[in-house]
Protein backbone atom coordinates (compact mmCIF):
# COMPACT_ATOMS: atom_id res chain seq x y z
CA UNK A 1 0.00 0.00 0.00
CA UNK A 2 2.86 2.42 0.88
CA UNK A 3 4.45 1.35 -2.76
CA UNK A 4 1.28 2.55 -4.17
CA UNK A 5 1.05 5.95 -2.62
CA UNK A 6 4.50 6.25 -3.67
CA UNK A 7 4.40 5.27 -6.95
CA UNK A 8 1.15 7.70 -7.14
CA UNK A 9 3.03 10.81 -5.52
CA UNK A 10 5.90 10.31 -8.13
CA UNK A 11 3.57 10.02 -11.55
CA UNK A 12 1.91 13.27 -9.92
CA UNK A 13 5.20 14.88 -9.75
CA UNK A 14 6.06 14.17 -12.94
CA UNK A 15 3.00 14.94 -14.45
CA UNK A 16 3.16 18.29 -13.00
CA UNK A 17 7.06 18.85 -14.02
CA UNK A 18 5.32 18.29 -17.69
CA UNK A 19 2.80 20.62 -16.81
CA UNK A 20 5.01 22.98 -15.66
CA UNK A 21 7.41 22.53 -18.97
CA UNK A 22 4.58 23.08 -21.07
CA UNK A 23 3.36 26.14 -19.80
CA UNK A 24 7.17 27.35 -19.80
CA UNK A 25 7.96 26.17 -23.14
CA UNK A 26 8.07 27.75 -26.09
CA UNK A 27 4.71 29.29 -25.23
CA UNK A 28 6.44 31.72 -23.14
CA UNK A 29 6.23 32.55 -19.36
CA UNK A 30 3.34 30.80 -17.32
CA UNK A 31 0.11 32.18 -16.77
CA UNK A 32 0.87 35.11 -19.73
CA UNK A 33 3.05 36.72 -16.83
CA UNK A 34 6.12 38.62 -18.98
CA UNK A 35 7.37 37.57 -21.55
CA UNK A 36 10.19 35.66 -22.75
CA UNK A 37 13.56 37.15 -23.84
CA UNK A 38 17.21 36.46 -24.23
CA UNK A 39 18.36 37.70 -20.80
CA UNK A 40 20.48 39.86 -21.91
CA UNK A 41 17.26 42.02 -23.22
CA UNK A 42 15.69 41.83 -19.98
CA UNK A 43 16.33 45.03 -16.97
CA UNK A 44 15.07 42.78 -14.63
CA UNK A 45 17.65 41.33 -11.69
CA UNK A 46 17.53 38.29 -11.06
CA UNK A 47 20.01 38.35 -7.81
CA UNK A 48 21.25 34.25 -7.36
CA UNK A 49 21.08 31.54 -9.61
CA UNK A 50 18.09 29.72 -7.99
CA UNK A 51 15.81 33.03 -8.95
CA UNK A 52 17.39 32.94 -12.05
CA UNK A 53 16.08 28.99 -12.67
CA UNK A 54 12.72 29.93 -11.06
CA UNK A 55 12.29 32.90 -14.04
CA UNK A 56 14.19 30.07 -16.84
CA UNK A 57 11.74 29.55 -19.79
CA UNK A 58 11.74 28.63 -23.55
CA UNK A 59 11.79 30.38 -26.79
CA UNK A 60 10.61 29.52 -30.17
CA UNK A 61 13.37 27.03 -31.52
CA UNK A 62 13.21 25.58 -27.99
CA UNK A 63 15.89 28.46 -27.15
CA UNK A 64 16.17 29.18 -23.35
CA UNK A 65 14.92 32.36 -22.27
CA UNK A 66 14.22 34.19 -19.08
CA UNK A 67 10.60 35.49 -17.95
CA UNK A 68 10.81 39.09 -18.12
CA UNK A 69 8.49 41.90 -16.89
CA UNK A 70 7.19 43.23 -20.12
CA UNK A 71 8.04 46.70 -18.81
CA UNK A 72 11.26 45.94 -17.79
CA UNK A 73 11.77 44.03 -21.86
CA UNK A 74 13.75 45.98 -24.03
CA UNK A 75 10.84 46.54 -26.66
CA UNK A 76 10.57 50.16 -28.30
CA UNK A 77 13.79 51.12 -25.51
CA UNK A 78 17.38 51.90 -26.30
CA UNK A 79 19.45 50.03 -27.81
CA UNK A 80 22.67 49.18 -29.37
CA UNK A 81 23.24 48.02 -33.12
CA UNK A 82 25.92 45.38 -33.99
CA UNK A 83 27.74 48.02 -35.62
CA UNK A 84 27.65 49.94 -32.28
CA UNK A 85 25.05 52.80 -33.65
CA UNK A 86 22.46 53.96 -30.82
CA UNK A 87 19.18 52.75 -31.98
CA UNK A 88 15.56 51.51 -30.61
CA UNK A 89 14.12 48.33 -30.19
CA UNK A 90 11.36 47.81 -32.79
CA UNK A 91 9.21 44.82 -34.58
CA UNK A 92 10.60 44.30 -37.88
CA UNK A 93 7.93 45.71 -39.98
CA UNK A 94 9.18 49.44 -38.02
CA UNK A 95 12.23 49.22 -39.49
CA UNK A 96 12.90 50.08 -42.91
CA UNK A 97 15.04 48.15 -44.81
CA UNK A 98 14.34 44.95 -43.45
CA UNK A 99 12.51 43.42 -46.06
CA UNK A 100 13.80 45.07 -48.71
CA UNK A 101 17.27 43.25 -48.26
CA UNK A 102 16.34 39.94 -47.89
CA UNK A 103 14.56 40.62 -51.44
CA UNK A 104 18.07 41.52 -52.81
CA UNK A 105 20.05 39.86 -50.75
CA UNK A 106 21.88 42.51 -49.52
CA UNK A 107 22.10 41.47 -45.81
CA UNK A 108 23.22 38.06 -44.91
CA UNK A 109 20.16 36.25 -42.44
CA UNK A 110 23.48 36.32 -39.64
CA UNK A 111 23.95 39.84 -39.31
CA UNK A 112 19.79 40.62 -38.50
CA UNK A 113 20.39 38.18 -35.81
CA UNK A 114 22.97 39.94 -34.32
CA UNK A 115 20.49 42.69 -34.12
CA UNK A 116 17.79 41.08 -32.83
CA UNK A 117 16.65 42.57 -29.60
CA UNK A 118 13.48 40.78 -28.26
CA UNK A 119 11.75 37.76 -29.08
CA UNK A 120 8.11 37.64 -28.28
CA UNK A 121 6.53 34.34 -28.83
CA UNK A 122 6.85 34.39 -32.21
CA UNK A 123 7.58 37.82 -33.09
CA UNK A 124 11.23 38.98 -33.81
CA UNK A 125 12.07 42.28 -32.80
CA UNK A 126 15.57 44.49 -33.76
CA UNK A 127 17.21 46.94 -32.63
CA UNK A 128 16.53 49.54 -35.58
CA UNK A 129 18.98 52.43 -36.46
CA UNK A 130 17.50 56.10 -36.18
CA UNK A 131 17.40 56.29 -40.29
CA UNK A 132 15.87 53.34 -40.76
CA UNK A 133 12.99 53.70 -38.05
CA UNK A 134 9.42 54.04 -39.95
CA UNK A 135 8.26 56.87 -37.40
CA UNK A 136 4.50 58.71 -37.47
CA UNK A 137 5.56 61.96 -39.41
CA UNK A 138 5.69 65.24 -38.11
CA UNK A 139 4.42 67.41 -40.25
CA UNK A 140 5.26 71.56 -40.64
CA UNK A 141 2.27 74.27 -41.83
CA UNK A 142 2.30 74.50 -45.23
CA UNK A 143 4.50 76.76 -46.63
CA UNK A 144 4.76 78.73 -49.94
CA UNK A 145 7.03 77.15 -52.64
CA UNK A 146 10.17 79.35 -53.39
CA UNK A 147 12.11 78.58 -56.41
CA UNK A 148 15.58 78.43 -56.71
CA UNK A 149 17.29 81.54 -58.15
CA UNK A 150 20.97 80.67 -57.87
CA UNK A 151 22.83 79.57 -60.85
CA UNK A 152 26.04 77.52 -60.75
CA UNK A 153 26.68 79.01 -64.43
CA UNK A 154 28.81 82.75 -63.67
CA UNK A 155 27.65 85.80 -65.11
CA UNK A 156 29.96 88.05 -67.85
CA UNK A 157 29.90 91.41 -69.20
CA UNK A 158 29.13 91.27 -73.23
CA UNK A 159 30.51 93.44 -75.74
CA UNK A 160 27.63 95.86 -75.45
CA UNK A 161 27.65 96.26 -71.72
CA UNK A 162 24.68 93.57 -71.42
CA UNK A 163 24.90 90.64 -68.70
CA UNK A 164 24.99 87.38 -70.09
CA UNK A 165 25.76 83.55 -68.51
CA UNK A 166 28.96 81.65 -69.20
CA UNK A 167 27.83 78.02 -70.73
CA UNK A 168 28.58 75.51 -73.11
CA UNK A 169 28.34 77.16 -76.53
CA UNK A 170 26.00 74.00 -76.85
CA UNK A 171 23.33 75.69 -74.21
CA UNK A 172 23.13 79.20 -76.08
CA UNK A 173 20.03 78.34 -78.03
CA UNK A 174 20.59 81.99 -79.63
CA UNK A 175 24.16 81.02 -81.16
CA UNK A 176 23.33 77.27 -81.52
CA UNK A 177 20.63 78.54 -83.83
CA UNK A 178 22.30 81.20 -85.96
CA UNK A 179 26.07 79.70 -85.73
CA UNK A 180 26.08 76.01 -84.72
CA UNK A 181 23.12 74.45 -86.80
CA UNK A 182 24.24 76.37 -89.80
CA UNK A 183 28.12 76.23 -90.05
CA UNK A 184 28.35 72.05 -88.95
CA UNK A 185 32.38 72.42 -88.79
CA UNK A 186 32.21 74.95 -86.29
CA UNK A 187 34.58 74.64 -83.46
CA UNK A 188 35.36 76.41 -80.11
CA UNK A 189 38.89 77.03 -81.60
CA UNK A 190 36.87 79.46 -84.44
CA UNK A 191 34.90 81.54 -81.87
CA UNK A 192 36.01 84.93 -81.09
CA UNK A 193 38.64 85.00 -77.95
CA UNK A 194 36.09 87.70 -76.24
CA UNK A 195 33.14 85.70 -76.42
CA UNK A 196 35.17 82.81 -74.67
CA UNK A 197 34.79 82.23 -70.99
CA UNK A 198 36.99 80.95 -68.37
CA UNK A 199 36.38 77.14 -67.33
CA UNK A 200 38.26 74.45 -65.42
CA UNK A 201 36.96 71.66 -67.70
CA UNK A 202 39.45 69.86 -69.83
CA UNK A 203 36.74 70.32 -72.50
CA UNK A 204 35.35 73.60 -72.41
CA UNK A 205 33.44 75.56 -75.10
CA UNK A 206 32.13 78.01 -72.38
CA UNK A 207 30.68 81.22 -73.91
CA UNK A 208 29.52 84.23 -72.49
CA UNK A 209 25.64 83.99 -74.02
CA UNK A 210 23.55 86.68 -74.08
CA UNK A 211 19.92 86.28 -71.64
CA UNK A 212 17.24 85.28 -73.35
CA UNK A 213 14.65 87.71 -74.53
CA UNK A 214 11.95 86.29 -73.22
CA UNK A 215 13.04 83.34 -70.70
CA UNK A 216 9.83 81.56 -71.05
CA UNK A 217 10.62 81.13 -74.68
CA UNK A 218 10.77 77.23 -75.58
CA UNK A 219 14.39 75.94 -77.38
CA UNK A 220 14.44 75.67 -80.87
CA UNK A 221 12.80 71.73 -81.58
CA UNK A 222 10.47 70.64 -83.54
CA UNK A 223 9.16 68.64 -80.56
CA UNK A 224 9.80 71.06 -78.11
CA UNK A 225 6.27 71.63 -77.64
CA UNK A 226 4.80 68.22 -77.07
CA UNK A 227 7.36 68.61 -73.63
CA UNK A 228 5.59 71.97 -72.69
CA UNK A 229 5.59 73.18 -69.11
CA UNK A 230 1.95 73.65 -69.13
CA UNK A 231 1.56 69.64 -68.68
CA UNK A 232 4.65 68.52 -66.14
CA UNK A 233 6.46 69.38 -62.81
CA UNK A 234 3.53 70.38 -60.73
CA UNK A 235 4.48 72.18 -57.89
CA UNK A 236 1.61 72.09 -55.12
CA UNK A 237 2.07 73.63 -51.48
CA UNK A 238 3.77 70.52 -50.06
CA UNK A 239 4.11 69.16 -46.18
CA UNK A 240 7.56 68.59 -45.07
CA UNK A 241 8.07 65.97 -42.64
CA UNK A 242 10.55 67.35 -39.76
CA UNK A 243 12.45 64.52 -39.39
CA UNK A 244 15.10 62.46 -41.36
CA UNK A 245 14.64 62.73 -45.21
CA UNK A 246 12.08 60.57 -46.66
CA UNK A 247 9.76 62.22 -48.54
CA UNK A 248 6.05 62.67 -48.15
CA UNK A 249 3.96 60.28 -50.19
CA UNK A 250 3.40 62.27 -54.08
CA UNK A 251 6.53 64.48 -53.46
CA UNK A 252 8.37 63.30 -56.51
CA UNK A 253 5.50 61.62 -58.54
CA UNK A 254 7.82 61.08 -61.37
CA UNK A 255 10.09 58.84 -59.95
CA UNK A 256 10.35 55.34 -61.69
CA UNK A 257 11.81 51.78 -60.54
CA UNK A 258 13.42 50.00 -63.28
CA UNK A 259 12.66 46.16 -62.68
CA UNK A 260 14.90 43.57 -63.28
CA UNK A 261 15.04 39.29 -63.43
CA UNK A 262 17.63 38.45 -60.70
CA UNK A 263 18.16 34.60 -60.96
CA UNK A 264 13.95 33.96 -60.34
CA UNK A 265 12.85 37.00 -58.51
CA UNK A 266 11.98 40.64 -60.26
CA UNK A 267 13.84 43.55 -58.39
CA UNK A 268 14.60 46.97 -58.83
CA UNK A 269 18.28 47.57 -59.39
CA UNK A 270 18.09 51.47 -60.90
CA UNK A 271 15.68 54.49 -60.45
CA UNK A 272 14.58 56.29 -63.43
CA UNK A 273 12.46 59.82 -64.40
CA UNK A 274 9.11 59.90 -66.18
CA UNK A 275 9.43 63.18 -68.19
CA UNK A 276 6.28 62.16 -70.83
CA UNK A 277 3.76 59.45 -70.81
CA UNK A 278 5.54 57.16 -72.56
CA UNK A 279 9.24 58.05 -71.68
CA UNK A 280 11.50 57.35 -68.93
CA UNK A 281 14.72 58.74 -68.86
CA UNK A 282 17.75 57.35 -66.91
CA UNK A 283 21.17 55.80 -67.12
CA UNK A 284 22.53 54.31 -70.29
CA UNK A 285 24.27 51.95 -67.34
CA UNK A 286 21.58 50.63 -66.36
CA UNK A 287 20.10 49.71 -69.46
CA UNK A 288 23.40 48.07 -70.76
CA UNK A 289 24.76 44.83 -68.32
CA UNK A 290 21.20 43.93 -66.87
CA UNK A 291 18.18 44.87 -69.11
CA UNK A 292 14.68 46.08 -66.95
CA UNK A 293 11.94 44.52 -68.35
CA UNK A 294 9.16 46.54 -66.68
CA UNK A 295 8.62 50.63 -65.35
CA UNK A 296 6.95 50.66 -62.02
CA UNK A 297 5.58 54.02 -61.27
CA UNK A 298 3.66 55.66 -58.48
CA UNK A 299 5.86 53.68 -56.22
CA UNK A 300 6.70 55.36 -52.47
CA UNK A 301 6.96 52.56 -50.10
CA UNK A 302 8.52 49.36 -51.31
CA UNK A 303 7.63 47.41 -48.37
CA UNK A 304 3.74 48.02 -49.04
CA UNK A 305 1.30 46.99 -51.28
CA UNK A 306 -0.64 50.45 -50.10
CA UNK A 307 1.25 53.27 -49.60
CA UNK A 308 -0.35 55.60 -46.75
CA UNK A 309 0.57 58.87 -44.83
CA UNK A 310 -1.12 60.43 -42.67
CA UNK A 311 -4.70 58.89 -43.22
CA UNK A 312 -4.27 59.48 -47.07
CA UNK A 313 -3.58 56.39 -49.30
CA UNK A 314 -2.36 56.38 -53.04
CA UNK A 315 -3.46 53.97 -55.55
CA UNK A 316 -1.52 51.00 -55.65
CA UNK A 317 1.73 51.33 -58.02
CA UNK A 318 1.36 50.52 -62.04
CA UNK A 319 3.86 48.35 -63.78
CA UNK A 320 4.68 49.10 -67.57
CA UNK A 321 5.94 46.71 -69.59
CA UNK A 322 9.08 47.93 -71.80
CA UNK A 323 8.72 48.58 -75.18
CA UNK A 324 12.59 49.52 -76.28
CA UNK A 325 15.93 50.66 -74.32
CA UNK A 326 17.43 53.30 -76.11
CA UNK A 327 21.20 54.03 -75.00
CA UNK A 328 23.62 57.28 -75.89
CA UNK A 329 25.76 56.14 -79.21
CA UNK A 330 28.48 57.80 -77.58
CA UNK A 331 28.62 56.21 -74.08
CA UNK A 332 31.74 53.93 -72.98
CA UNK A 333 31.18 52.58 -69.77
CA UNK A 334 32.76 56.23 -68.10
CA UNK A 335 30.26 57.55 -65.35
CA UNK A 336 28.78 61.40 -66.53
CA UNK A 337 30.12 60.39 -70.14
CA UNK A 338 26.97 60.02 -72.29
CA UNK A 339 25.40 57.86 -69.57
CA UNK A 340 22.01 58.78 -70.70
CA UNK A 341 19.34 56.89 -72.00
CA UNK A 342 15.77 56.49 -72.70
CA UNK A 343 12.86 53.87 -71.78
CA UNK A 344 9.89 53.28 -73.65
CA UNK A 345 6.64 51.88 -72.29
CA UNK A 346 4.86 49.53 -74.07
CA UNK A 347 2.03 51.54 -73.33
CA UNK A 348 1.76 55.48 -72.02
CA UNK A 349 1.38 55.76 -68.34
CA UNK A 350 -1.91 56.66 -66.76
CA UNK A 351 -1.05 60.46 -65.24
CA UNK A 352 -2.74 60.33 -62.10
CA UNK A 353 -1.54 64.01 -59.97
CA UNK A 354 0.37 63.41 -57.36
CA UNK A 355 1.28 60.10 -57.96
CA UNK A 356 2.71 59.59 -61.60
CA UNK A 357 3.27 62.69 -63.36
CA UNK A 358 6.27 63.75 -65.66
CA UNK A 359 8.78 66.00 -64.58
CA UNK A 360 9.62 69.13 -66.68
CA UNK A 361 12.84 69.25 -68.57
CA UNK A 362 15.16 72.05 -69.37
CA UNK A 363 12.53 73.05 -72.29
CA UNK A 364 12.96 76.96 -71.85
CA UNK A 365 16.20 79.27 -73.09
CA UNK A 366 16.04 80.23 -69.51
CA UNK A 367 16.29 76.12 -67.90
CA UNK A 368 18.83 75.79 -70.34
CA UNK A 369 21.00 77.93 -69.34
CA UNK A 370 20.78 77.28 -65.89
CA UNK A 371 22.45 74.65 -63.88
CA UNK A 372 21.18 75.46 -60.03
CA UNK A 373 23.81 75.83 -56.97
CA UNK A 374 21.45 73.44 -55.38
CA UNK A 375 20.03 70.31 -56.94
CA UNK A 376 17.80 67.86 -55.12
CA UNK A 377 18.39 64.16 -55.43
CA UNK A 378 15.88 61.36 -54.96
CA UNK A 379 15.87 57.82 -54.66
CA UNK A 380 15.78 54.39 -53.08
CA UNK A 381 20.18 54.32 -52.68
CA UNK A 382 21.97 52.60 -49.96
CA UNK A 383 22.37 54.59 -46.87
CA UNK A 384 25.14 54.88 -45.06
CA UNK A 385 23.96 52.03 -42.60
CA UNK A 386 24.72 49.76 -45.28
CA UNK A 387 20.89 48.72 -46.17
CA UNK A 388 18.53 49.81 -48.69
CA UNK A 389 15.45 51.99 -47.63
CA UNK A 390 12.18 51.29 -48.32
CA UNK A 391 10.56 54.77 -48.16
CA UNK A 392 11.76 57.21 -51.06
CA UNK A 393 14.32 59.69 -49.81
CA UNK A 394 16.03 62.83 -51.00
CA UNK A 395 18.59 65.16 -50.51
CA UNK A 396 19.79 68.39 -50.83
CA UNK A 397 23.27 68.64 -52.68
CA UNK A 398 25.28 71.61 -54.43
CA UNK A 399 26.87 71.63 -57.27
CA UNK A 400 31.17 72.04 -56.79
CA UNK A 401 33.17 74.74 -58.07
CA UNK A 402 36.09 73.03 -57.46
CA UNK A 403 35.77 70.15 -59.82
CA UNK A 404 37.68 66.53 -58.67
CA UNK A 405 39.43 65.09 -61.88
CA UNK A 406 36.96 62.49 -62.56
CA UNK A 407 34.33 65.07 -62.90
CA UNK A 408 36.42 67.04 -65.47
CA UNK A 409 34.17 67.09 -68.38
CA UNK A 410 31.94 70.15 -69.30
CA UNK A 411 28.64 67.82 -69.72
CA UNK A 412 29.08 66.36 -65.80
CA UNK A 413 27.15 68.08 -62.88
CA UNK A 414 29.61 67.42 -60.08
CA UNK A 415 27.66 67.43 -56.95
CA UNK A 416 27.64 66.83 -52.71
CA UNK A 417 26.25 67.58 -49.65
CA UNK A 418 26.83 70.17 -47.21
CA UNK A 419 26.53 68.02 -44.80
CA UNK A 420 28.74 65.16 -46.82
CA UNK A 421 25.20 63.56 -47.91
CA UNK A 422 25.31 61.89 -51.74
CA UNK A 423 23.71 60.03 -53.70
CA UNK A 424 24.76 55.80 -53.73
CA UNK A 425 24.55 52.53 -55.04
CA UNK A 426 20.68 52.11 -55.87
CA UNK A 427 20.14 56.00 -57.46
CA UNK A 428 21.42 55.65 -60.56
CA UNK A 429 19.39 56.59 -63.38
CA UNK A 430 17.58 59.08 -60.55
CA UNK A 431 16.71 62.53 -61.25
CA UNK A 432 18.36 65.80 -59.90
CA UNK A 433 16.13 68.50 -59.76
CA UNK A 434 15.06 71.73 -59.10
CA UNK A 435 12.09 73.91 -58.36
CA UNK A 436 12.32 76.61 -61.06
CA UNK A 437 10.04 79.54 -62.02
CA UNK A 438 7.83 79.97 -65.24
CA UNK A 439 5.72 83.07 -65.57
CA UNK A 440 3.89 83.24 -62.57
CA UNK A 441 3.87 79.70 -61.76
CA UNK A 442 6.26 77.28 -60.33
CA UNK A 443 7.77 73.79 -61.84
CA UNK A 444 9.98 71.30 -61.03
CA UNK A 445 13.57 70.59 -63.48
CA UNK A 446 15.50 67.40 -64.57
CA UNK A 447 18.92 68.98 -64.65
CA UNK A 448 20.65 65.81 -63.91
CA UNK A 449 20.43 61.82 -64.34
CA UNK A 450 23.08 60.45 -61.41
CA UNK A 451 25.10 58.43 -62.77
CA UNK A 452 28.14 57.51 -60.31
CA UNK A 453 28.16 57.98 -56.77
CA UNK A 454 30.65 57.20 -53.14
CA UNK A 455 31.73 53.54 -53.73
CA UNK A 456 31.21 53.55 -49.79
CA UNK A 457 28.52 55.57 -49.16
CA UNK A 458 29.68 56.89 -45.93
CA UNK A 459 29.68 60.79 -44.57
CA UNK A 460 33.72 59.63 -44.49
CA UNK A 461 33.54 59.01 -48.30
CA UNK A 462 34.74 62.55 -49.79
CA UNK A 463 33.78 60.96 -53.54
CA UNK A 464 31.59 63.46 -54.85
CA UNK A 465 28.14 61.98 -56.80
CA UNK A 466 28.71 62.73 -60.66
CA UNK A 467 25.48 63.20 -63.08
CA UNK A 468 25.13 63.54 -66.37
CA UNK A 469 23.55 67.60 -67.35
CA UNK A 470 20.32 67.00 -68.90
CA UNK A 471 20.77 70.66 -71.06
CA UNK A 472 23.68 69.31 -72.93
CA UNK A 473 21.94 65.92 -74.32
CA UNK A 474 18.75 67.68 -75.02
CA UNK A 475 19.01 67.54 -79.01
CA UNK A 476 19.90 64.05 -78.38
CA UNK A 477 16.60 63.38 -75.69
CA UNK A 478 13.76 64.91 -78.32
CA UNK A 479 15.03 62.88 -81.55
CA UNK A 480 15.00 59.74 -79.98
CA UNK A 481 11.58 60.60 -78.80
CA UNK A 482 8.98 59.27 -80.89
CA UNK A 483 6.23 62.18 -79.64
Amino acid sequence: MERSSLRLCLAVAVLLLICSVAVNGSNGCPNGKGVCVKKAHCLDKFGDYKKLMNHKCFMDGNKPGVCCNKVNSKLNKKCTTSKGVAGQCVPKDQCGGYTRDFLLGNEKEDRWKSDICHQDNRELHYCCPPELQKHTPVVLPRKPVQPWNDNAFPTCLRLDKTTGRCVPMILCENFRAKILDKRKGFTYGDLTPHYKCYSNVVDSTSMCCAQPESPNDLIRHRKANKLHPNSCGAVGLQDRVLAGNEANLGEFPWMANLMYYVGFNKTTMCSGTLIHAQYVLTAAHCLKRYKPISVRLGEHDLSTKKDCMENVCAKQFREYAVAELILHQKYRNKAGMYDIGLVKLANPATIIPGQIFPICLPITEQWLMTKPSELIASGWGLMESGRYPDVLRYATLQSLKKRPDYCGHEQMICARGANKEGHCRGDSGGPMQQIMRYGDRFRIVLFGVISGGAKKCTKEDSTAGVSVLVGYHMKWILDNMEI
